[in-house]
């Protein structure tokens, strides 16, 4: 057995595998296999995948044609094919810290579902955080209410007992128009099975998503450019100590935005209630009549 499988999902992001699986086979623990699940790939991200093969032996190609949304039945066969006690994601265009894995290990030795802090990285630089924690069952419930729409934790930063997706028996299919395949994975198994959950303090994996910012107008050159940058800054020696300070940035930036939201709605309930006193006493007397009337 190996102790950790790190599955990346990947259609058409030649220009970013081979720095993804960088960041991965560099992890301080070693123990480990990646899985390269190929949805239907173009010749450039064949070629890229195959070279990584060939550049190290615990990486391996799973070669499938396209699949239906985003292939994630195939998720499932490559877990089936995996060796490791422990399933990890990446998405093929995001970056795990060096002691990502250790980190995340150390906390499934008594949790079966956890996650790095999580967040995406903007355009300009900027780190925006997830508000959650996946050993709060308020957060479990609305992950699992599938009204509320309400999600933080991403497919990149995720990891899971191979024991606890067995036993959720929830396996990873085709996810229906209008959600995000990880958001309905993760609100299956959690709704199927309990589950210990725990989200880590720190931010250990990165995610730079294309359909947010403008990076969805970007030309290959320049997500490689900013990935490169990225993998650069997280391996030095004070990778994580730049992005903790990130996540306190974050952190400050989003308290006071939300602080802000409170002030608002404080400002709206006064300008109600002045607004209500300078009615005439007549009219305030006759609406809370007229309302009581209504009730009955």
């Amino acid at each position: 057995m190996t102790r950790v499988t790190v599955l990346i999902p990947t259609h058409d992001h030649a220009e970013t595998l081979p720095i993804t699986v960088r960041s991965v086979l560099g992890q301080t623990l070693t123990d480990l296999e990646v899985i390269l699940i190929g949805d239907g790939v173009d010749e450039a991200t064949r070629s890229a995948a195959l070279e990584l093969v060939t550049g190290d032996a615990r990486v391996r190609f799973l070669d499938f044609p396209k699949g239906p949304h985003h292939g994630e039945t195939y998720r499932h066969e490559a877990i089936l094919q995996s060796t490791g006690e422990v399933i990890a994601y990446l998405c093929d265009d995001d970056l795990m810290l060096p002691t990502h894995l250790a980190q995340l290990v150390t906390l499934l030795e008594n949790h079966d579902f956890v996650q790095s802090l999580n967040g995406h990285v903007d355009t300009e630089g900027r780190l925006s955080l997830y508000p959650g924690d996946l050993s709060d069952p308020e957060f479990i419930e609305g992950i699992c209410d599938p009204a509320l729409g309400y999600n933080f934790v991403s497919i990149t930063g995720t990891a899971h007992t191979r024991e606890y997706y067995d036993r959720a028996g929830e396996v990873w299919h085709t996810t229906p128009a209008g959600e995000f395949p990880d958001q309905h994975q993760w609100r299956r198994m959690l709704a199927a099975a309990p589950a210990r959950g725990a989200t880590s303090s720190q931010m250990t994996a990165l995610q730079f998503p294309t359909h947010l910012d403008a990076r969805g107008e970007w030309n290959a050159d320049q997500r490689r450019a900013e990935i490169e940058s990225w993998a650069d800054r997280v391996a030095a020696p004070d990778g994580q100590e730049l992005v903790d300070a990130l996540v306190y940035e974050a952190s400050w930036r989003q308290l006071l935005a939300a602080g802000k939201r409170e002030l608002r709605h404080a400002r709206n309930v006064r300008d109600h209630a002045l607004r209500a006193q300078s009615q005439p006493v007549w009219r305030r007397v006759l609406g809370g009549a007229w309302r009581g009337l209504r009730r009955r």
